[in-house]
């Protein structure tokens, strides 16, 4: 792993830097099930007070190579939140750039008063799941629920 500076920035405005790099990056997540990356659209993003929408800029030559959303969810009985669309530029991978952005989650839920922060990653995508533990998620066996969904539009 190459250790570079990496900051990491909460998106709050859509400028054409930030367009760009969304572009680039949505389809190295491999959902098939991703909406038209726009200008309206990511507004929609900044403009919810619940959603924390992250990027991860290298230092040496300030460029966005990674992003996630932490999305904060207050219920009646407690206050969660779910880490979402963690990606990182193929070409940037191995640079802590994915970890930085789980730990700059894990800040935000924790100011926040988030009593369960969850992520997902799939079984078979062993660098996720690295990357996951090491930010200090835990995996857990879940197959004691069933997870139930409504799919509109294509399935990923």
């Amino acid at each position: 792993m190459t250790t570079e500076a990496i900051t990491i920035e909460r998106i709050t405005e859509i400028t054409s830097e930030v367009l760009e790099a969304a572009t680039m990056l949505a389809p190295q997540l491999g959902s098939a099930n991703q909406v038209t990356i726009t200008e309206d659209y990511l507004q929609r993003i900044v403009r919810n007070p619940d959603n924390y929408w992250l990027m991860a800029r290298r230092a040496s030559d300030s460029k966005f190579i990674g992003m996630a959303s932490l999305i904060i969810m207050p219920m009646p009985t407690n206050i969660r939140s779910s880490l979402e669309n963690v990606v990182v530029d193929e070409a940037a991978r191995g640079m802590g750039a994915g970890t930085a952005l789980c730990q700059q989650a894990l800040q935000i839920a924790d100011e926040e008063g988030v009593n369960t922060l969850r992520a997902a990653a799939s079984k078979t995508n062993t660098a996720s799941l690295r990357m996951l533990e090491k930010a200090g998620f835990h995996v857990e066996d879940t197959m004691h629920y069933f997870e139930l969904s409504i799919h509109r539009g294509p399935r990923f």
